[in-house]
């Protein structure tokens, strides 16, 4: 009989959810999901289990799912949160503060039994952000599921195309790569921006060089992916980045800033891999002029990730940290 119970976005087409539906294709003999989103169904859903089972996993943030923590808790369940970000961090450089919500999150992370990080670097963070309850931090890194996908650059085209995802957000600073790009002087340059408009998506949404996607389904991330030639993450923070992992893949070259999780589990990085100031256009131009330069002499980086860090074997760490 399923003794653990897990709560999380199944739906979505977010960071959380993807990571959440990876997770179900290997731990659906060992936790009862809720496949469904609306509230009153998840709130029935979660009474009709909740007496039988031992552990509660919260995957993701929001206040209703706090609400089930503490629920679990009033009935003696262990309780253990699957944290993905930190709503505090981001809301510094969204430069808006929503104090309830802050105040949600400090409590929930009070007041589950154990934290589990999606990355080391994460991990380390928040134990130096919250010494007061670090020894409930612990870490296992996202997984990646291997998928047979085969780069569809035109080989006729003069373009090269770079990827971006998180869309205006903030956080993500693709306004400062619009910045760099348009340095270039480059008309060959094309610049797919996918994901919510933020704060900076109207002006990003300016340059001519840009298509900017508001939102697109999953798959055809993937296509876009494999339509590009370099992949840049240029966030703040990022707690691991899994669509770098995807961009991999999909046979793209990547350029990536130095505060993000992922970089412990992709092989091959280097110096010239990094940005090392987020807000410093001209060293994103001058790294964006040199991978162009690599590309033209047909010695794009190819990237490798170790198998230890596909979903089958994070499935069966975050098993092994549920059950400690």
């Amino acid at each position: 009989m399923k003794r653990m119970y897990w709560i999380g976005d199944m739906q979505g087409n977010s960071g959380p959810a993807i990571v959440n539906k990876s997770y179900f294709n290997y731990l659906k003999d060992d936790f009862v999901f809720c496949k469904k989103n609306g509230k009153l169904y998840r709130i029935f859903h979660f009474f009709l289990h909740l007496l039988f089972m031992k552990t509660i996993l919260v995957s993701g943030f929001s206040a209703l799912n706090y609400y089930f923590i503490i629920i679990a808790k009033f009935f003696h369940k262990r309780t253990i949160y699957l944290m993905h970000g930190y709503m505090t961090l981001e809301m510094k450089y969204q430069a808006t503060f929503n104090k309830k919500m802050m105040l949600i999150e400090k409590k929930l992370l009070f007041s589950v039994d154990k934290i589990i990080c999606v990355s080391g670097f994460f991990c380390k963070y928040m134990k130096e952000e919250l010494p007061a309850i670090s020894n409930k931090f612990t870490f296992v890194n996202n997984g990646i599921e291997r998928f047979c996908c085969e780069n569809d650059i035109d080989s006729y085209s003069h373009d090269f195309v770079i990827i971006s995802t998180g869309g205006g957000v903030k956080q993500k600073n693709n306004l400062k790569v619009c910045e760099a790009i348009s340095m270039l002087h480059d008309k060959n340059i094309k610049y797919i921006v996918i994901g919510n408009e933020g704060i900076d998506g109207s002006k990003i949404k300016q340059f001519v060089f840009v298509t900017f996607f508001d939102n697109l389904p999953h798959s055809d991330v993937l296509k876009q992916m494999q339509r590009s030639n370099l992949y840049i993450q240029n966030s703040y923070f990022e707690t691991f980045g899994l669509s770098i992992l995807e961009a991999v893949q999909c046979g793209c070259d990547v350029l990536i800033s130095r505060n993000i999780g992922v970089k412990d589990v992709l092989n091959d990085l280097k110096q010239e891999d990094f940005i090392n100031d987020n807000n410093n256009a001209f060293e994103i131009a001058e790294k964006i002029k040199n991978k162009i330069n690599t590309y033209k002499k047909h010695q794009a980086k190819k990237y490798s990730v170790n198998d230890k860090y596909l979903w089958y074997n994070s499935s069966k760490e975050l098993l092994k940290k549920c059950g400690e």
